[in-house]
Order: structure tokens, then C-alpha cells, then sequence
């Protein structure tokens, strides 16, 4: 019985909600546009119901809604979101002031930071989006979507050991987030590339988050890179037990990584026990890749 005392607007808003969920946009734009008939006042209906048209790919009828969401909530940041993410597709530069205003309105907005963001990106106005990116770690430091896009505009301003250490932090958020790895080694490599590019490596590794799968990546280039000059044995050792305590030295791989790093200073006995334990590990957990590299380590000490 309570359910039906909700007033109809927002029940039908929540439904609209719950269907775009789970992608069946018509249902949902039909539940806003119930909403919005139940309560023509309601800023948040009609915003919602802008959103729901804009994806069905009924632009116009979306501005004129988020337009109207606006007058009725201008103090509102979700509906100025709703209107720049509606009028992305026919002016740009004003979505992004619409994006501006919904993040002065609402400083928690993180929708509305990721929006911006990426209208920034793809711009290619890459200062601007490395100034939000900061602003936006000042609200959700612990937001791996935060640091993302930050990493890409630090990198594109040629700051890339600021870049590798937010992904860094992305790696340490989310471990799984295969992309930001990739992004990670791409960026070392070509650092080590360059005539400083010790040096810097050295820098990043200073400031690194602990993340074990940045300072296994970190301390694997240290040991291994083929250059001689581009190789730091005792940061590497340091890097890669750092990432084998901070996983309680239960990953093969990591172990496998320090092995390298102790034979690369020459310290072979060390290293030799470490790549056993890394064997034994790797064949207890069944990871036949790291039951490889740590066969390999050890036929080469």
C-alpha cells in the first residue's frame, strides 16, 4: 500500500531510471515522459526525460526538454548536466559551459567532471583538462575514473611522469583495469627511450603509489631493460620487494620480478632462492606463465 501513495512523478522517474539501467530506452523515455505529465515543474523529470530522448536520437526534442529543465531548476546541477550532455552534438563549446556551471552548482558532481573531461579531451584542449583533472582528485581522490582521463592530459602536455604516476593510482583503485597497464609500460618504455630517461624512471619510482603492479612494472625494467645504462639493480630490488610485501608474497610473478633484480646486482644465490619460491608458488596457484618465467630465471642464474 505505501508504494502507491509515492507521488506519480517520481514513481514513474525512478521506473525511467530502472529501465535505462537496463538499456530499454523507450520504456524509459515513455516513464519520463509520465513523469514529466505528472509533474510539468519537475526539473528532474524533464532533465531525465532529455537524457532519455537525446539517446534515442531525438536531439531537438532533448535541448528543448533540458532547456525547460533549466528554467525550472537553474540552481540545479544535474539538470545543467542534463541540458550539456543533450546540446553536445550541435554546439560543443556550449555543452562544456553547461558542464562548468553543473560542477560550480554541484562540486560533488563527478558525472559531471567525467563529462567535461572528456569534452576537453576531445578537444584537445589538454591544459584545461589537466587544470579540471586536479580539481576534480580535490572531491574524489580515490576515484580510479578521476585519474584516467588526468593521466591522458598529462601525458598529451608531455608531463609523462606525472601521467605514469596517476596511472598508477588507477592501477592501485582498480588492479584490474587492464587499459591503464598498458598505458603504464607504453609510457616507461618511451621514457627509457630517452637520453635522461633513467633519471626519470628513478623519479617516478620515487613517488609511486603502491600499486604492486606499477612497481613490478617499474622494477622488471630496471633489472631487465637491454641497455646496460638504463638498468638499476638496488632500485629495482627495492621496488620489487616493496610490491612483494605489499602482496603478502603470494604472486609469482612479482617474485619472479625481484629474482631478476637480485641477479642483476649479481647477488645469484638470492636470486635463485627467490625464482624457487616464485616456481613453487606459480605451480601451486597453477599459473603456468609464471611457472615458465621462473623455469627461465633459473636456467639462466
Amino acid at each position: 500500500a505505501s508504494y502507491w501513495i509515492v507521488p506519480g512523478a517520481s514513481r514513474h522517474l525512478y521506473a525511467a531510471k530502472a529501465l535505462s539501467v537496463q538499456g530499454k530506452m523507450d520504456q524509459a523515455a515513455d516513464e519520463a515522459a509520465k513523469a514529466v505529465q505528472d509533474d510539468p515543474s519537475n526539473a528532474a523529470a524533464r532533465g531525465f526525460h532529455a537524457l532519455s530522448l537525446n539517446q534515442l536520437g531525438r536531439s531537438e526534442e532533448a535541448v528543448k526538454e533540458g532547456e525547460r529543465a533549466i528554467e525550472l531548476g537553474s540552481d540545479s546541477s544535474d539538470a545543467h548536466l542534463d541540458l550539456a550532455i543533450s546540446i553536445k552534438q550541435y554546439d560543443a563549446e556550449r555543452a562544456i559551459d553547461e558542464a562548468r556551471r553543473a560542477i560550480e552548482l554541484g562540486p560533488e558532481n563527478s558525472l559531471a567532471y567525467e563529462f567535461l573531461m572528456n569534452c576537453l579531451l576531445e578537444s584537445q584542449r589538454y591544459k584545461e583538462a589537466a587544470d579540471l583533472g586536479r580539481e576534480w582528485l580535490v572531491t574524489a581522490p580515490y576515484n580510479a575514473v578521476a585519474h584516467s582521463p588526468l593521466a591522458k592530459a598529462m601525458a598529451e602536455n608531455g608531463d609523462r611522469v606525472s601521467a605514469a604516476n596517476q596511472l598508477g593510482y588507477v592501477m592501485l583503485l582498480r588492479p584490474d583495469m587492464e587499459q591503464a597497464h598498458a598505458q603504464l609500460r607504453q609510457i616507461l618504455i618511451s621514457i627509457l627511450r630517452e637520453p635522461d630517461g633513467l633519471q626519470r624512471l628513478r623519479e617516478i619510482a620515487a613517488t609511486a603509489p603502491d600499486s604492486p603492479r606499477m612497481l613490478d612494472e617499474l622494477a622488471w625494467l630496471l633489472a631487465t631493460n637491454p641497455h646496460p645504462n638504463a638498468r638499476d639493480g638496488k632500485e629495482a630490488i627495492r621496488l620489487a620487494g616493496h610490491a612483494c610485501d605489499l602482496s603478502d608474497r603470494k604472486i609469482a610473478a612479482l617474485l619472479d620480478t625481484l629474482a631478476a633484480a637480485y641477479a642483476e646486482t649479481g647477488d645469484f644465490p638470492r636470486a635463485t632462492r627467490v625464482a624457487e619460491e616464485a616456481l613453487h608458488r606459480a605451480r601451486s596457484s597453477g599459473d603456468t606463465d609464471a611457472v615458465k618465467l621462473s623455469e627461465s630465471i633459473l636456467s639462466s642464474l
